[in-house]
């Protein structure tokens, strides 16, 4: 199954290489997101959020919900990197 760097990293390319989200696709590792957000590292958080704002996707409360949640559990070792991509 997917970790929480495989739903960022799956995310994170599509959006580098300017593709247009495939809703399905983005349900899916939505949904592993919301069922991983306690594994969810601070780079994880920053990509996937990023990677969904390139790509002109509004995730869903549930999934804004679980990430924010976790972001908040991890401030503290957010990089400056990941601070900038998550803002």
């Amino acid at each position: 199954g997917f970790i929480p760097q495989n739903v960022a990293n799956t995310l994170w390319a599509l959006a580098t290489m300017r593709v247009k989200a495939d809703p399905v696709l983005v349900q899916v590792m939505s949904r592993r997101a919301v069922e991983m957000q306690e594994a969810f590292n601070p780079q994880a958080i920053a990509n996937t959020l990023w990677a969904l704002a390139t790509m002109g996707v509004k995730p869903d409360r549930s999934v804004l919900e679980a990430i924010s949640t976790q972001a908040v559990l991890t401030a503290n070792d957010f990089i400056p990197q990941a601070i900038a991509n998550t803002l």
